[in-house]
Parts: structure tokens; C-alpha cells; sequence
């Protein structure tokens, strides 16, 4: 949500969805998706299939088959397959309406500092659309999304691949051998492309925290979404006390 001094649209604002990995002055740096994956190829592998977990590195493989497979862009696959059927109109890896992004920052020695404006990265489209990260949405697109996967799929997904994708998927050497630091496993596993609460009071309810400033979490118990759309990055792979004081009070009022 725009702070003090950030011009705002009578427009629904956008903010940066959950996620990292190719963000970072992605317009200077990314490569086209044959271009990545030819050179992801090339490299030695880092440990046996299944014998770890890497952070993002499968989703932004993934992206780059699934548009191989249906023969058009990511973006597209993801616009006609997810967002158009669930009326996500503004979700996507760039806008056109640039107006409605808030600037981005980060923590520096002297305070906040722009790390993104309105006119950057997310204007005009990237050259990689990454599916481990990088999409612009609205608080209505998000609980949409969320709200699809809490009613068991329909219309994108199918039952069994909702389960299957909001289930701890790891095993204990798995965990012992990943993840963003310590603790980064304590009361949580991971799903395909979510994290899991695996014990607690909320156990069963998933998200993710994205490093740019937003932060989701749907509870089927409680059938809750908790979206938190801030412009300040994250300084730790935690999300920041406000986000999970946010997440409990509102857990705790349907208790």
C-alpha cells in the first residue's frame, strides 16, 4: 500500500506478489528462457534429484516447460490458464498502468532507500518470466487466487492437485539439507511452490512471504485468507513482526 508521499491512483493500487528469485534489476540482467535454461543445463549438479530442496530453481524451470509445452510465452499460459478464468485482470509480470505501482524500497544504513519506481522493472515486460517469482497484483487478485485454492481447485485446478500442492512434500534429509537459514523449517514444510504449516494451532495453512514486501496466508480450518501487500523488501528470509502479528490476530478472531 502506498506510504505518506506516494502519489495514489483512484484505481485499485498494485503491489509486487510474493516471491524472489530473478527480481533484481531483472530488465539489465535477465536472459531470454532458452537462454537460461541452456545454461542452467550446462552446469554440474548440485546433489541427486530429490536429495535436496532448492529454493526456486524448479519453479523457474517449470515456467520455462510449461510455456515449451503449450508453445506460447509463460505470461500467456498463466494469463489465459489462471488469471482470466478467475478474473484476476491485473495480475500479471508487468502493467501497462504503471501510475498504480507504489515505489519499492529497502532497508539501508540511513534508512529507506527506492530500490524500485513506478516507471521501472514491472512497466514493461521482462525478459524472463520466471515461475518461482516476479508478477504485480491486486489485494482482489490475490484472495481470488487464494479463494480458488480454499474451495479445492475449481476452475483451474482439480482437487487431488490442491492437496497435493498445500501438503508438506519434504522429508526430515530434505530439511536438514535446505531451506533460507536456521529455522526456516521450525512448524514448516513445503508444498509445490507454498509454504506449510505443519504444527500449531494453524496447522494446515499455507502461503508465502515475498521478499519485496507482501506476505499471504490462507487457513482452510478457518477458511481465512490474510493478504498483507506492503513496498518495503524484507532483511531477513522471516517476515516482518507486523505481517505475523497481522496473520495471528486475524486467526485468533475466528478461533
Amino acid at each position: 500500500m502506498p506510504e505518506a508521499g506516494v502519489e495514489r491512483s483512484t484505481a485499485p493500487a498494485m503491489s509486487f506478489a510474493p516471491g524472489g528469485g530473478l527480481d533484481s534489476d531483472r530488465q539489465e540482467v535477465q536472459p531470454d528462457p532458452g537462454t537460461w535454461i541452456a545454461a542452467l543445463g550446462s552446469l554440474p549438479l548440485l546433489a541427486q534429484p530429490g536429495e535436496r530442496w532448492l529454493y526456486n530453481t524448479g519453479a523457474s524451470v517449470l515456467g520455462v516447460l510449461l510455456a515449451r509445452a503449450a508453445g506460447e510465452p509463460f505470461a500467456d499460459v498463466l494469463r489465459t490458464r489462471i488469471f482470466e478464468p478467475l478474473g484476476m485482470h491485473d495480475t500479471g509480470f508487468w502493467t501497462s498502468q504503471a501510475h498504480r505501482l507504489p515505489t519499492a524500497y529497502r532497508p539501508g544504513a540511513d534508512g529507506l532507500q527506492v530500490c524500485d519506481t513506478p516507471d521501472g522493472d514491472w512497466s514493461r515486460p521482462p525478459a524472463f518470466g520466471d515461475g518461482a517469482a516476479g508478477l504485480v497484483s491486486t489485494a482482489d487478485g490475490f484472495l481470488a487466487f487464494s479463494r480458488m485454492l480454499l474451495r479445492g481447485g475449481d476452475p483451474v485446478l482439480s482437487a487431488g492437485a490442491v492437496t497435493e500442492m498445500t501438503r508438506d512434500q519434504l522429508t526430515p534429509a530434505q530439511k536438514a539439507h535446505g531451506g533460507l537459514g536456521p529455522g526456516f523449517f521450525d512448524r514448516h514444510g513445503w508444498g509445490f511452490c507454498v509454504s506449510v504449516v505443519t504444527a500449531g494451532p494453524d496447522a494446515g495453512a499455507f502461503g508465502w512471504a515475498g521478499g519485496f514486501g507482501t506476505s499471504w496466508l490462507a487457513d482452510p480450518a478457518r477458511d481465512l485468507t490474510v493478504i498483507v501487500m506492503a513496498q518495503r523488501m524484507f532483511e531477513t528470509p522471516e517476515s516482518p513482526p507486523v505481517h505475523r502479528d497481522l496473520q495471528a490476530a486475524a486467526q485468533q478472531a475466528l478461533a
